[in-house]
């Protein structure tokens, strides 16, 4: 444990579609004296510690964390390898990730987790052969769930979703949730939406990945459209 540390907790992702790299760097303007430490640890989509790492490097450069070489151990859930990253180093430091989906690359700055009975919620829209992945990761070491909530039109089903402690789950909303709604009306054209997720865990972040597939997989696009 670092002393006065910072922890931020990311979800990363592997190869063939997903990349993730990671930077640390001095919240100061001149940069901290000396070098900074890095410790990393590693989770897989059941909360199964797989790597734990460190780096250092100067404290006036950004270090660059190259996250591949450690995801060997990672587990696959819906197609995809990922894990939860905790990334803790002293206070005044800046964690940030940078994922590569697809073609599209992303800056994602260290999420805020939201809190037991907090919610979170973004808009989206459906149809349109758009398929969004929800991506929920417990950041505390406590089993819970999260209540997804979609609201259109009049219609406003929800379903529970089951993450372990330290665990991660990427659910598709249009093929594993609104397959299970008896209703069909968003396939029929663009629908505005919004998303509500209520976490029933200690703490949570929360994730939303927009895919648009392709003739073939290759031509396959992914953007990540909110992270909170």
């Amino acid at each position: 444990m670092i002393e006065s540390e910072r922890a931020s907790h990311f979800w990363v992702a592997g190869p063939p579609f997903f990349s993730s790299t990671i930077m640390v760097a001095s919240g100061a303007a001149d940069g901290i004296a000396g070098t900074v430490k890095a410790s990393c640890e590693l989770f897989d989509v059941d909360g199964t510690p797989v790597q734990q790492f460190q780096v250092e490097f100067p404290g006036r450069e950004v270090g660059i964390i190259e996250t591949e070489p450690f995801m060997s151990g990672l587990k696959m859930q819906a197609g995809i390898a990922q894990g939860h990253l905790v990334v803790r180093s002293r206070s005044g430091t800046t964690h940030i990730c940078r994922q590569q989906l697809g073609e599209h690359v992303g800056i994602i700055s260290a999420p805020r987790a939201i809190l037991n009975r907090e919610m979170g919620c973004m808009p989206l829209i459906l149809g349109n052969r758009r398929e969004h992945l929800v991506v929920l990761l417990n950041s505390s070491s406590e089993g819970g769930s999260a209540v997804v909530r979609l609201l259109y039109g009049t219609r406003s089903p929800e379903w529970t979703v089951q993450i372990p402690g330290n665990g991660c789950r990427v659910i598709s909303l249009e093929h594993e949730l609104l397959s299970t709604f008896d209703d069909s009306s968003w396939q029929r054209g663009v629908v505005q939406g919004y998303l509500r997720i209520s976490p029933r865990a200690q703490s949570m972040v929360c994730q939303m990945i927009e895919r648009l597939p392709g003739e073939t997989e290759q031509q396959e696009s992914f953007r990540c459209v909110s992270s909170w």
